[in-house]
């Protein structure tokens, strides 16, 4: 009797922490399903604003990193090799819509509150700098599989 109790109980305890690491953790289903959506949609103006030939150097560009087989840093690169200056422009208009469009979800949830930073500067910044925003790197962002994405940072 007591070891299915601590066993229901040790369940209990575990299955907010198994919901917090599905999906968007900290949102409401909602929220999850908005913030989705946003981001197909910056997928789709992204790649719609790509040519035909460069859209399929850039999904082979992001197969690659899927397999493993290039570094973020790298794809980052080829990518932006790849775009003209206007893909690259259409890119980060995208991106930007997308954050905008978070932002505004985030406070509306929020009393009107921002949404938190992060906690210091980004990897590889210097102190108090921001990463200047990347269309290379907004793409392989949008299309990349998250599993890959969070594959390629852990040290």
């Amino acid at each position: 009797m007591r070891k299915i109790l601590f066993a229901l109980s040790l369940a209990l305890f575990a299955a907010p922490i198994a919901a917090a690491a599905q999906g968007f953790p900290g949102m409401t289903p909602e929220q999850q399903v908005q913030v989705q959506a946003l981001r197909d949609t910056a997928k789709t103006t992204s790649f719609n604003a790509l040519s035909a030939d460069h859209r399929s150097k850039v999904q082979a560009i992001i197969t690659n990193f899927n397999s493993g087989s290039v570094a973020i840093a790298d794809a980052v690169t080829q990518i932006d090799a790849v775009l003209t200056p206007d893909e690259s422009t259409a890119v980060l208009a995208a991106g930007q819509t997308m954050r905008d469009a978070m932002r505004k979800m985030y406070q509306d949830a929020n009393g009107g509150s921002p949404p938190p930073g992060r906690q210091g500067p980004p990897p590889g910044a210097g102190q108090g700098q921001r990463r200047a925003p990347d269309a290379g790197r907004t793409l392989l962002q949008l299309a990349a599989s998250p599993d890959a994405l969070r594959a390629a940072r852990q040290p």
